[in-house]
């Protein structure tokens, strides 16, 4: 009898169990479904938000590779427009901060860092797909010096003036850069080679640098065309760079030849959107021409240089 009731139980909290099998299956399948039908909708109503979400994700799978470098400088997948974020030891340069409605926040992607100061800001030139966003940092993240170009008539000129106010509020002034301005944080350089004057259109008067960590060098361009790597060329300055950041999103207005053979560059990086017009196959030819390894965060997502400052100490993470 024992040996029956034994059996009975046993099989009992087998059918028990085989129940509670079931009705989890059939709780999981309409709620999975619910979620995903939630995610679809919400994903029709808020694309951008969705992409930002993905966008940030990536972003720090990238940063956890990259924590321990000594120099990584960041080019997010922001979609339309140019931002760098260079990290460098306890110092930290943002360049540019994309456009308003970028799919990727710059400010999450800080906060993804951790920085809560930034010790140089530059925007290169007022444009809206370059100046973004750039309040909002501002007003959430401590900024130690603002650097632009001194150009402000451009067809983004009320954007550009509103930004320059809402600074104001925060007791941040801009300094303008030229032609010889160098500005050292710790091991870290960055010598202004552009603009040397007041150009008719705002790209040319974007503030070029180069960047110098030990024996690694990087240049970025903003937005010049032709006409001002043309004055770059001229002021025979040292151009020679690891890493290139390809102007104006590769457009074929410049990158020009005579350009890229002072710069040589072993890696180009260039911040441009999915399905844009840009990069000009004119300019990929040419970059392809010198031999360089070309990165683009269309494809690529988004693009780490890191460095431990020596000739052969650099490596390139992305996350596609």
């Amino acid at each position: 009898m024992l040996q029956k009731d034994k059996i009975l139980t046993k099989s009992r909290y087998q059918t028990t169990a085989e129940a509670l099998i079931v009705f989890i299956k059939k709780l999981i399948v309409p709620l999975t479904a619910a979620a995903l039908s939630a995610a679809a909708v919400f994903s029709m109503h808020n694309p951008e938000k969705i992409d930002s979400l993905f966008n940030i994700f990536q972003l720090s799978s990238i940063y956890e590779q990259s924590k321990d470098s000594e120099l990584a400088i960041y080019s997010p997948d922001i979609g339309t427009g140019g931002c760098t974020l260079i990290v460098c030891e306890d110092k930290t340069v943002l360049i540019d901060c994309g456009h308003e409605k970028a799919q990727t926040n710059v400010l999450d992607i800080l906060e993804i860092l951790g920085i809560t100061k930034i010790d140089l800001s530059v925007l290169t030139h007022p444009d809206s797909d370059h100046i973004g966003n750039f309040s909002d940092v501002a007003g959430k993240i401590e900024i130690d010096r603002f650097v632009t170009c001194e150009y402000s008539g451009t067809s983004d000129s009320e954007l550009y003036a509103e930004l320059i106010g809402t600074l104001s509020k925060y007791g941040i002034s801009p300094e303008y850069a030229h032609t010889g301005d160098r500005f050292e944080l710790g091991d870290l350089t960055l010598d202004v080679l552009s603009p040397s004057e007041i150009y008719k259109k705002s790209n040319d008067n974007s503030v070029v640098m180069k960047l110098t960590y030990g024996s690694f060098t990087a240049l970025t361009t903003g937005d010049i065309s032709t006409k001002t790597e043309k004055d770059i060329l001229a002021e025979n300055f040292d151009l020679s760079a690891d890493v290139l950041y390809v102007s104006h999103h590769g457009s074929r207005y410049g990158t020009s030849e005579d350009f890229l053979n002072e710069v040589q560059p072993e890696y180009a990086v260039i911040s441009v959107a999915e399905n844009d017009y840009n990069p000009s196959g004119f300019t990929i030819k040419r970059l392809n021409d010198i031999g360089c390894k070309i990165f683009r965060t269309d494809i690529s997502g988004t693009i780490c240089i890191c460095s431990d400052g020596t000739k052969d100490g650099t490596k390139v993470l992305t996350d596609k």
